[in-house]
């Protein structure tokens, strides 16, 4: 599209002559005018590329004034054509910056290359017009401060964000030299203070970025920055500077260091803070050669579960901030005190003269744990156990040493509740036994390797078999026949007991079918449940393993122990009654051992009481056995219940039970626990 020119000129055959040159060059003319009052009316009307202006023209305007007027209205190149060079006429036209001037007469070429400069100026300074503007907004909405300086360090850039950080008034940093306007201090201990006039600054870096410095503001406050710069040496030795205030960074870089390291319940350390002190005081006796012991201490609360379900989690929330208060004003200042995890705190006492100062620790922490506590109204009272792990060169880890410590918490909560138990290696040697067994139980569960032998129950009158006891065996292939007082707590303890005895019930149901085809039969089979088992649908589980082995209610057993029956009377009350409506027997295990009152008894559809072997052992000798076994089954006999003594070896045990009235024995006096081809082989000498 071809540039259109504004023609201006108060000779008609001149502005004629100039319209039809213009043509034949190809511009396109905008218009003719020739008084300065049309001229400016055709100017803002039609916005021409170029006007080309006569000074003199008709009327009290001229072309001087005219050019004057459009160009504070637009940004509209002016070229004045005149017959007049005086130096009177050239001052007053250079106030208007005209982009050319072309005396009359001129020829075509002289006038094209006036027209085309002025152009090409004029689109060059509008560019560059632009570029500024969009520059200066650009620089007033960043959120970073922005100075840039010559070579002599006088500021001719500053933005709004920078005089707004260094606390000076709008434009009042121009021609300030940088260094009275930066005065930098270190932002930490050991740090440079940055000179951004010094040649060594930028003697090795052209540019820096990142660098956190203080900065003391013009009213004398003083704030952090982060401080960035470039030198620009080619031709101009600029400087340009980027600067932010991290004021508020500083603030969340305070707060995610807070979340990462400290607890947001009790703000103590947490396990990562604490793992990495314990790395620090392993790694400074390993690198550093410093010496003496220190500890480790793992405080579990006790029963602090029933605080969380009996008055909910906003009181045991107050319950651990407290008890974290506690041990923190109990132990030394420069020691560790960590909310672990949940309700265990981790103290790290370091250094410690003797295993005597960690005892003492662990009272001094027991104690004031024991203090009751008073939460909404409620008074608690609280106990904590403790474990204690030693260092005197021997632990190289700090997971070394938490493990050890809490092996040592766990026998602390098992044998010593609300007291300390200090790790040896014999628990070490325990943990790794532990876990041996585990990974071997597993095995031996995918591979079917437990076996279940029986133990006839013989009734006491007629001396004839009645029922028998199924009976878990372990034959490891390296270590023979493992008892099962050493699996079972295991299987308790890691949940396999609920696979192990699922695998126990089915094979049982199996068995008892296996002799029914045989003609085998006329005797119940007695099946031991754990706890952990009731947490389940345990009905569910014996409906469904009687229907997929096809035998009948009335030749299976449940065992339960006295324990589980009283830890939940509801729970276990409605558990049984569904097991009793399916028409299995359940019998109580091990009675006499537990807390049993004949009111519990009485709502729990048990048809046996089994007296613990334990009584039975010292039956023949011991009066206060003899006494205990004939009250047992005087409440067995008042409840309408059958009785069972377990662990019969010798004549007279059995007499005495059979003149108590017991009604079935079991033991070695009869049979020891046969695996299922030696109990097929018995039973079969029975017909």
């Amino acid at each position: 599209m071809s540039s259109s020119v504004l023609i201006v000129e108060d000779e008609v055959l001149v502005a004629r002559d100039i319209r039809a040159r213009l043509e034949r060059m190809g511009y396109t003319i905008a218009g003719t005018a020739a008084k300065g009052e049309e001229a400016i009316k055709l100017a803002l009307s039609e916005n021409p590329d170029l006007i080309l202006m006569d000074i003199n023209l008709r009327g009290e305007m001229d072309g001087i004034e005219a050019a004057t007027k459009i160009n504070e209205a637009r940004s509209i190149p002016v070229i004045f054509c005149t017959a007049y060079s005086n130096d009177e006429v050239l001052q007053r036209a250079k106030v208007t910056s005209p982009f050319g001037y072309v005396l009359k007469p001129f020829d075509n070429r002289e006038l094209s290359i006036n027209i085309e400069i002025a152009l090409f100026k004029h689109k060059v300074e509008r560019d560059l017009a632009e570029t500024k503007q969009n520059l200066d907004a650009t620089l007033k909405n960043v959120s970073d401060g922005v100075i840039a300086a010559d070579a002599n360090g006088k500021i001719f850039l500053i933005n709004p964000m920078a005089e707004k950080i260094v606390g000076c008034e709008a434009g009042a940093g121009f021609g300030i030299g940088i260094d009275d306007l930066f005065k930098l201090e270190a932002f930490e201990s050991g740090q440079a203070v940055i000179n951004l006039m010094s040649p060594e600054t930028f003697a090795y870096w052209k540019q820096f970025s990142g660098i956190r410095q203080l900065l003391t503001r013009t009213d004398g406050q003083t704030v952090p920055i982060e401080l960035s710069a470039n030198f620009l040496d080619k031709d101009s030795n600029l400087t340009v500077i980027t600067l932010r205030d991290i004021s508020q960074q500083l603030g969340y870089e305070e707060t995610i260091q807070k979340n990462a390291f400290f607890d947001g319940l009790t703000e103590l350390p947490n396990r990562a803070l604490f793992v990495d002190r314990l790395n620090r005081s392993i790694n400074r006796r390993e690198r550093d050669g410093q010496q003496g012991a220190f500890s480790v201490l793992f405080i579990g609360l006790d029963g602090f579960a029933a605080i969380n379900e009996g008055f909910g989690h906003e009181v045991g929330d107050k319950v651990i901030t407290e008890i974290g208060r506690r041990i923190r004003e109990i132990i030394r200042d420069d020691d560790t005190v960590s909310r672990f995890s949940g309700d265990i705190f981790a103290v790290l006492l370091d250094p410690v003269d003797s295993v005597a100062e960690s005892i003492e620790a662990c009272q001094r922490i027991t104690t004031g744990v024991r203090k009751p506590i008073a939460v909404n109204d409620n008074t608690l009272n609280i106990t904590a156990s403790v474990g204690v792990v030693v260092n005197s060169g021997d632990y190289h880890s700090a997971d070394e040493m938490l493990r050890d410590a809490d092996t040592a918490l766990h026998r602390a909560k098992t044998d010593a509740q609300g007291s300390y138990v200090m790790f040896d290696n014999a628990m070490y040697e325990d943990a790794v036994r532990f876990i041996d067994r585990k990974n071997g139980m597993q095995k031996a569960l995918v591979e079917g390797v437990f076996d279940v032998q029986y133990q006839p129950i013989i009734d006491l009158e007629t001396g004839q078999l009645s029922s028998m006891e199924a009976l878990l065996r372990w034959p490891h292939p390296e270590e023979g026949m493992i008892p099962p007082e050493e699996f079972i707590p295991i299987a308790e303890a890691t949940g396999l007991i609920m696979p192990l005895g699922e695998y126990v019930l089915r094979k049982v149901c199996n068995q008892i079918r296996s002799w029914g085809d045989m003609g085998l039969d006329g005797f119940r089979v007695a099946v031991n449940f754990s706890a952990r088992q009731f947490e389940t649908d345990v009905s569910a589980l014996v409906q469904d393993a009687m229907a997929s082995s096809g035998i009948k209610p009335s030749t299976l057993t449940i065992e339960i122990t006295e324990g589980l029956a009283m830890k939940n009377v509801e729970h276990y009350t409605t558990m049984l009654e569904d097991l009793c409506r399916l028409g299995v027997n359940i019998s109580m295990d091990d009675f006499g051992t537990g807390y049993s009152s004949l009111s519990y008894l009485k709502r729990f559809p048990l048809t046996t009481l089994k007296i613990d072997r334990s009584f039975i052992k010292d039956l023949h000798i011991d009066e206060d056995d003899k006494e205990i076994t004939k009250a047992i089954i005087a409440m067995g006999q008042s409840l309408n219940l059958t009785t069972l003594a377990e662990g019969v070896e010798n004549e007279e045990q059995l007499e005495i039970l059979r003149d108590y009235g017991c009604d079935y024995i079991q033991g070695y006096y009869y049979s020891k626990p046969m695996p299922v081809a030696e109990m097929t082989e018995y039973l079969r000498s029975l017909e």
